[in-house]
């Protein structure tokens, strides 16, 4: 059976439910007709589908493209983590970003993770990052070279002479100073600034 070419331009439009009540009669009566119609309307359809339902990016890719947009859960940090590290916004933004990929993170010690990154000029010879610590450890007893700032993002984190500290809370450590902090009942995630790095068991730690 010949189809008509009027037919064929309104399949395209029946595919995106764009047809009215009558027009969609005249095609579903060709596609009962034409049983060989019915592949060409699969495949508009099948366009459609790619078209209209794209494939969803993985959760941590999605969190890492709503924090690039000002969306992400740490936003609320964005400035004080763009004046830690001496970036402009957008990129404290896509340095919280990187909370979220699992990648970024690198395993030193059983439940402690680390993520590295260059921080701005004035922060040069800086350690930068965010350290990760499961529920429950303990980053281990270690001196700081020079000054240390710390900004706690999630959990509650506790240093050995007692103190508490909740996201938000700001750690400074001195020149010389030397202390140990546990993550209490959940996971902590903080970001860290430290001059000249810090030193586990006597050996610089970079």
């Amino acid at each position: 059976m010949t189809v008509s070419p009027e037919i064929r331009e309104l399949l395209p439009l029946y595919s995106l439910g764009l047809l009215d009540a009558d027009e969609a009669k005249v095609v579903e009566r060709a596609l009962a007709d034409d049983p060989s119609l019915a592949s060409e309307l699969a495949g508009y359809r099948d366009a459609v589908d790619q078209i209209v339902a794209p494939a969803m990016p993985s959760p941590d890719v999605k969190a890492r493209l709503m924090a690039s947009v000002g969306s992400g859960r740490f936003e609320s940090f964005t400035q004080r983590i763009a004046k830690l590290f001496d970036v402009t916004l957008d990129r404290g933004r896509e340095l919280l970003g990187l909370i979220e990929r699992a990648a970024s993170w690198e395993v030193r010690a059983p439940g402690i993770g680390l993520v590295h990154f260059e921080g701005g000029p004035a922060v040069a010879t800086a350690d930068c990052g965010f350290v990760r610590i499961a529920p429950g450890m303990i980053f281990p007893w270690h001196a700081h070279v020079a000054e240390e700032i710390s900004i706690v993002l999630v959990g509650t984190l506790e240093t050995n002479d007692g103190r508490i500290l909740q996201p938000g809370d700001e750690l400074v450590q001195a020149p010389g100073s030397e202390h140990a902090i546990r993550a209490r009942d959940q996971e902590v995630i903080f970001a860290t600034r430290a001059f000249d790095g810090i030193t586990i068991s006597g050996v610089r730690q970079r």
